[in-house]
């Protein structure tokens, strides 16, 4: 019976969205400010986004990384060291500027294979990267070493 008792609480507490889940505690999110922000991630403010305003900064204590809003509708994230997890944009394309953050072979791939499309966002995790094609509505998956390894198309 306590076994039962338990796997309804745990079903529950998932299904409510309570527990471990990237990004889902608010509770433990706490606005600061920029100068609180790790060095690689200021100098990223400073050097693409001279003049914009800085909305939002926020630090994930959950998982030890911070959020960041600017005006222009760009969202940004960073890692504990402050290096760029996640660069995203609501309405507009990012940089060229920006997009040259990825790996070499990465911006060439995007010159040869899509001339002209716009990036909508790109990802940065362990072991990949992805970026969001804004036309044609695409997700491209790279290795950390830039090769490609597959895209796929939003339905």
């Amino acid at each position: 019976m306590k076994n039962y008792l338990y796997l309804i609480v745990l079903f529950s507490m998932i299904a409510l969205g309570i527990g471990p889940g990237r990004g889902g505690n608010r509770a433990n999110d706490r606005k600061i400010s920029m100068s609180e922000l790790p060095s690689p991630a200021r100098q990223l403010l400073k050097t693409y986004f001279p003049g914009a305003r800085v909305l939002q900064c926020v630090h994930s204590r959950t998982w030890d990384e911070y959020g960041v809003k600017v005006s222009g509708g760009y969202e940004l994230g960073f890692d504990r060291q402050g290096h760029w997890e996640e660069i995203e944009s609501d309405d507009k394309p990012l940089s060229l500027e920006l997009v040259k953050l990825l790996p070499a072979p990465v911006v060439e791939y995007l010159e040869q294979h899509y001339p002209g499309a716009k990036v909508e966002s790109m990802e940065q995790r362990k072991n990949v990267y992805k970026i969001t094609l804004a036309y044609p509505d695409t997700h491209l998956y790279f290795s950390k070493s830039g090769e490609f390894v597959k895209a796929r198309g939003d339905d």
